[in-house]
């Protein structure tokens, strides 16, 4: 409320004032809410999509392998050796398994080749089983988490004889 024009004092009262700041205040009150509502839901969504992609990567990794084995070994718990077809008479064998071997925690699927050094292929992944269904068909499951969210993947693979 503005003090009449002839007064030589001008501008707003303490009451207009404070209602500007309650109705400020309130404004970001509810904006502050709804950026960290919107803040953990694009958290939880890229946490689910990489453990998607994880899952994924590991699936289509041990799918190419067992299509290409020459002969394939579940030894429990939890290691996947693989014999791939090849030229020379030596086969190189490849393990596939889950381990923790960097110490940070995070469980990762490794690759370990007969004549090399192990290297992880991704991170998050909690779990494998294989299971021979039929001669020549394996059923493959992944399990991953991440932040209290799990997903798994499973699949049925035929090796190529």
């Amino acid at each position: 409320m503005w003090i009449e024009n002839n007064s030589k004092y001008k501008g707003f009262t303490l009451l207009e004032v404070l209602l500007a700041l309650l109705i400020t205040c309130s404004l970001l009150t509810l904006s502050l809410r709804l950026l960290a509502d919107q803040w953990r839901a694009a958290k939880e969504i890229k946490d689910r999509q990489e453990i998607q992609y994880a899952l994924l990567t590991a699936g289509e990794t041990v799918s190419t392998a067992i299509r290409s084995a020459q002969k394939i070994q579940w030894i429990s718990p939890g290691v996947l050796k693989i014999i791939p077809w090849s030229e020379s008479i030596d086969y190189p064998k490849v393990s596939y398994y889950i381990a923790d071997k960097d110490n940070d925690g995070i469980l990762d699927l490794y690759r370990e080749h007969s004549s090399a050094d192990p290297y992880p292929i991704v991170s998050r992944i909690t779990a494998l089983q294989c299971m021979e269904v039929e001669p020549g068909l394996w059923q493959v499951t992944f399990q991953a988490s991440m932040n209290h969210q799990q997903a798994t993947w499973q699949a049925l693979i035929r090796r190529r004889s």
